[in-house]
């Protein structure tokens, strides 16, 4: 194994519904989690409709984001490099929150932004291999 390579490497799928968070090693996966968020929906009714006695503000929304961004980042190891993939805003969010951590905490780990709409595990755990500098065989070895 190339020593310039992380041990581990983490890749999470967020939306503003979910977020899939997959620690690889060199070994394979070393741990999964999915989190569900609480975050409603910019398009689903919420109750009624805004007036000027009732603003429709974000305040709501934006906190239960940064709850379910915290939540994500308990999952990610700090020392890992870090892969983040989605689509959406919520990725860019995700991406701002994790480097402005990294920023108060003299970070020192590699973050990559990947815009993407769904994908399997198979496919995340292959984005990650690929991101960790250990892409998968594509021929069978002889």
């Amino acid at each position: 194994m190339n020593s310039t390579l992380p041990q581990r490497t983490t890749g999470v799928w967020i939306s503003s519904a979910s977020a899939t968070v997959l620690r690889w090693a060199p070994d394979g996966i070393v741990s999964r989690e999915m989190i569900d968020s609480l975050v409603p929906g910019r398009h689903r009714s919420t109750g009624r409709p805004p007036t000027e006695e009732h603003p429709a503000g974000e305040g709501h929304r934006d906190e239960r984001m940064r709850v379910f961004f915290n939540q994500i980042s308990a999952a990610i190891a700090v020392e890992d490099d870090l892969l983040l993939i989605g689509d959406g805003e919520v990725v860019d969010h995700f991406a701002d929150h994790v480097r402005s951590h990294d920023r108060g905490h003299n970070g020192k780990r590699r973050v990559e932004l990947v815009k993407s709409g769904p994908m399997s595990e198979p496919q995340l755990v292959a984005r990650i291999r690929e991101f960790a500098g250990s892409p998968a065989r594509r021929t069978l070895p002889d």
